[in-house]
């Protein structure tokens, strides 16, 4: 079956996770250097390894977490890591991930360029990313690709969270495109590549962030090493 719509998964698919960890965290420390009392270089590395160990790689895991969001749990290990002269109180904090966050987001190679060759050859375009709706938006939002997508589902939106088939399917349907003319594309096997799939989608996989998930991972021809790939796939598939 020809493919019609092509379906992306967010974080670490178009948006680059570890570099947006790494450009969000010297925002903060520029926003609240002069409350902070210790060395620039100390507390800059401790920002962000405190943020990759809770967030790590947008999975987080639940004994780390102390609230019931990354930014929450992220602003109060902050408050007790550092030093500060004056520290900001634990919403201001938690708030500061929640705006800045997604504006801080840092693009795949090569994103840009292959959404703008699948608009200009007529693909529906669609985003399916796990989390709050407002955190994908802004996350959207900084990257400034709104505009080339038809329909961005999250699950708080969707009330379901990937690998489940009903996320995908919903989607599915607000873009008039059946399941079996979509092509999925995300870096987590289970997630995306499976959840895809069983629900009925074509699926491609970008390697390269869950390789501790090795048992799970899809067949050579599915997998893909970066985002131009998927342009080659569809001229195939299509053909």
């Amino acid at each position: 079956m020809k493919i019609q719509a092509v379906i992306f998964d967010l974080d670490n698919t178009l948006t680059h996770r570890d570099l947006s960890v790494q450009t969000f965290s010297r925002a903060l420390f520029n926003t609240y250097k002069q409350q902070i009392d210790q060395s620039a270089s100390s507390a800059q590395a401790e920002i962000l390894e405190t943020i990759r160990y809770i967030d790590h790689g947008g999975y987080p895991i639940r004994e780390r977490m102390t609230a019931p969001t990354i930014g929450g749990s992220v602003a109060h290990a902050l408050l007790k890591q550092l030093k500060w002269k004056k520290a900001p109180d634990l919403d201001e904090l938690s708030d500061y991930w929640f705006n800045q966050f997604g504006l801080n987001a840092v693009m795949m190679p090569n994103a840009i360029k292959m959404l703008d060759q699948l608009r200009s050859e007529g693909f529906k375009l669609a985003i399916i990313s796990n989390g709050g709706h407002f955190t994908r938006h802004k996350i959207i939002e900084g990257l400034g690709i709104a505009h080339y997508f038809d329909v961005i589902m999250s699950s708080e939106k969707a009330g379901v969270s990937k690998p489940q088939a009903e996320i995908f399917h919903m989607t599915c349907q607000q873009l008039g495109v059946a399941p079996d003319h979509c092509l999925y594309v995300g870096d987590h096997p289970v997630n995306d590549y499976w959840g895809a799939t069983q629900a009925g989608l074509d699926g491609l996989y970008l390697a390269g962030f869950h390789q501790s998930l090795a048992e799970h991972q899809p067949p050579l021809n599915k997998t893909i090493q970066n985002l131009p790939e998927i342009l080659a796939y569809i001229k195939q598939v299509n053909a």
